[in-house]
């Protein structure tokens, strides 16, 4: 069994010693054993352990990686199992928003109406709150009218909405931050289909990093049976 150091694991997984720290103090991994000088010794159990919090923390969010590994240090596998499975189902509902954008967005070529704020946020079953939030940050923008001033919302907007519903995570990522930037920009029935097909792609990167977790996860398991 190697003997590794939290400074060849850090760099491994490219994270901090300290990020290998919390993961310990939150009861993730086993134990390591310590030097004659209080200093930590990992195993290649541990780094298992360690690629396994990385990569769901990566796939899933921090707060679902840590449900998965308290549940597994608890030997309740099916719960862990359950936990991502509900996550997984989610993402099957996120691809549905970029489908029903999509459909948002030729629907306002062959026919243009507007919604009112109470309409926009019924139709697309988000909060009245979300929409006025969205529309104040720039990511979607309101058609005021001209005598009340209320919000009204093309199906363009509405598109839009869809696309935010499909990249608003229960995890903050960069990667979602940095696409929210780019609804301002995006006017225009061409320039929201890209908008669309961007998003996909981003929602197919998490596939994929969910799979990776999966795989993670599975290796972990079977260094578990074993011990």
């Amino acid at each position: 069994m190697d003997k590794l150091r939290p400074a060849d694991i850090a760099a491994k997984l490219n994270v901090s010693t300290n990020t290998l720290r919390n993961y310990e103090a939150k009861g993730l991994v086993p134990s390591p054993k310590r030097t004659a000088s209080g200093y930590r010794v990992y195993s290649d159990i541990h780094l298992v352990y360690f690629l396994c919090i990385k990569s769901l923390s990566d796939g899933f969010g921090m707060d679902v990686a840590v449900k998965v590994m308290e549940n597994i240090g608890n030997k309740k596998i099916d719960e862990a199992l359950w936990i991502l499975n509900d996550e997984l189902i989610h993402r099957g509902e996120e691809k549905k928003f970029v489908m029903e954008a999509v459909e948002l967005i030729e629907y306002s070529e062959k026919k243009s109406c507007l919604w009112s704020l109470g309409e926009a946020a019924e139709r697309m079953n988000v909060s009245r709150t979300a929409i006025r939030y969205w529309d104040k940050e720039g990511y979607i923008r309101a058609i005021r009218d001209p005598e009340s001033s209320y919000r009204n919302f093309d199906g363009l907007q509405l598109a839009k909405i869809s696309l935010l519903k499909a990249i608003n995570h229960r995890f903050y990522t960069d990667e979602n931050a940095r696409m929210k930037d780019r609804f301002g920009g995006a006017e225009g029935r061409a320039a929201c289909r890209k908008l669309a097909e961007e998003v996909l792609t981003l929602l197919g990167i998490r596939n994929r990093r969910q799979l990776k977790a999966m795989a993670a996860l599975e290796k972990l398991l079977e260094v578990i049976e074993k011990e």
